[in-house]
């Protein structure tokens, strides 16, 4: 009998860093945050706020996939990615990523620390990944 888990591995919030790419995530929306931007190749981008019991993360979906989400879903993440927008880290889906709808309402969550609402700096003492800093530090 195998001691290691099966299946990949859910990384909660609180762990993403820049750069990460390929988990699995589970979260639940807790807010849309505006309408869809239009891009000028008319590709739509929905931008919402998502959460798990560990923190809350802006969430993009590109695409007619993201008309399909509301405040209140519980989404499984496969293929995510962590990315730098702007300075800011966003949750998105990899091309070859999937996002399914499992369940509402019933997921416990917490909307702090925001990870989003770090700056990601690298600290020039000590080569290696982006550090997170509050913005205003």
């Amino acid at each position: 009998m195998s001691s290691f888990p099966s299946g990949p591995r859910i990384v909660p919030v609180a762990d993403l860093r820049p750069m990460l790419r390929g988990f699995d995530c589970e979260v639940i929306i807790i807010k849309i945050a505006h309408e869809p931007l239009v891009t000028r190749d008319k590709f739509k981008i929905y931008t919402f706020l998502v959460a798990d019991h560990t923190g809350s993360i802006t969430m993009s979906l590109w695409g007619d996939v993201g008309s399909y989400f509301k405040v209140g879903d519980i989404v499984h993440i496969s293929g995510g990615e962590a990315k730098l927008f702007k300075g800011s880290l966003q949750l998105t889906v990899l091309k070859y990523g999937k996002i399914k709808r499992i369940g509402e309402h019933t997921k416990q969550y917490v909307d702090t620390p925001n990870m989003s609402q770090y700056q990601w700096v690298s600290d020039p003492d000590k080569p290696g990944p982006l550090k997170p800093m509050l913005r205003g530090s």
